[in-house]
């Protein structure tokens, strides 16, 4: 976890060895530092210190997508052996989400190409000692299984109630909801992570947390709540049409990122824990 409190100009002037004439900090992950600079040649980047193993993911995520013309932020700079780890990279244009229809197709048909990069074992990369794309061994449900775990120390701290995480251990140890192939995924699909202009996409940006899972994470994740602008993206990713269990494989996996979202704040010292459980609860009664 970096340490916000050291992260300012002067210290990413040190780190890269080049004067820093303009800093503002962004808002982030509670384990990640995120700040937009201007450096001494003009360009405008994002500065993001985080761990090193989160550095190295990205640093890897961002020229694997890049390579095979996914719109990502080009690298500046990256070292996650410096003593605060970072990454930067140039300044992406656009606004968080998509406004057009043609813009939310593109989306569908960009995730597509995400997904068709191949991987080996489930599970997230920044959390794997292996170099990706290969993650854990095992199974999608193999993983959502062993979050359990993980689960259990947040309840006993009372932000679930025992009713509520013993609905949720069960869920996740119900192996029938996860049975999918892993492919690559970006981990934290969110539409703010979606940068556009128009009917463009400009970027997609935040990778640290990709890594091999099923397809549905990426898919329950971006969620433009807008229904045409949803219907565009999925029909781009399903030309076909929509499988069958599509609304269920939706909801489990709705339901997956809220819990997987509140133990990952909760093992990085975050605060905001107890404003993630109402959205736990109303993902369950979709099941």
């Amino acid at each position: 976890m970096s340490d916000a409190g050291r992260i300012d100009g002067e210290l990413i002037q040190r780190l890269l060895s080049q004067r820093v004439t303009g800093y503002e900090p962004l808002s982030g992950f509670a384990a990640n530092t995120v700040a937009a600079v201007t450096l001494e040649s003009g360009a405008r980047a994002v500065f993001k210190a985080a761990g090193k193993r989160e550095v190295e993911v990205e640093l890897w995520a961002l020229r694997s997508m890049s390579e095979r013309g996914i719109p990502v932020p080009d690298v500046i700079a990256g070292d996650p052996d410096a003593e605060v780890p970072y990454l930067v990279t140039r300044l992406v244009s656009g606004e968080p989400g998509v406004a057009t229809l043609q813009a939310a197709s593109e989306v569908g048909r960009l995730l597509c190409a995400v997904h068709a990069m191949p991987v080996k074992g489930a599970g997230f990369f920044k959390e794997s000692s292996g170099a990706p794309p290969y993650a854990h061994e095992g199974t999608w449900a193999d993983q959502v299984a062993a979050l359990t775990d993980r689960l259990a120390p947040v309840a006993d701290a009372g932000i679930l109630t025992p009713t509520l995480h013993a609905r949720c251990r069960d869920l996740l140890l119900d192996g029938t909801r996860w049975d999918q192939p892993c492919v690559y995924v970006h981990g934290d699909f969110h539409p703010r992570h979606v940068l556009s202009a128009g009917s463009r996409i400009e970027g997609i940006i935040d990778w640290a947390d990709c890594g091999a899972a099923s397809p549905w994470l990426d898919l329950a994740r971006v969620d433009f709540r807008e229904p045409g602008l949803q219907r565009a993206m999925l029909d781009a990713y399903f030309p076909a049409g929509d499988p069958t269990d599509a609304r269920s494989h939706l909801a489990n996996h709705r339901l997956l990122y809220m819990l997987l979202a509140l133990v990952f704040e909760f093992e990085c010292g975050g605060d905001w824990l107890d404003e993630r459980v109402p959205g736990i609860e109303s993902a369950l009664t979709t099941l």
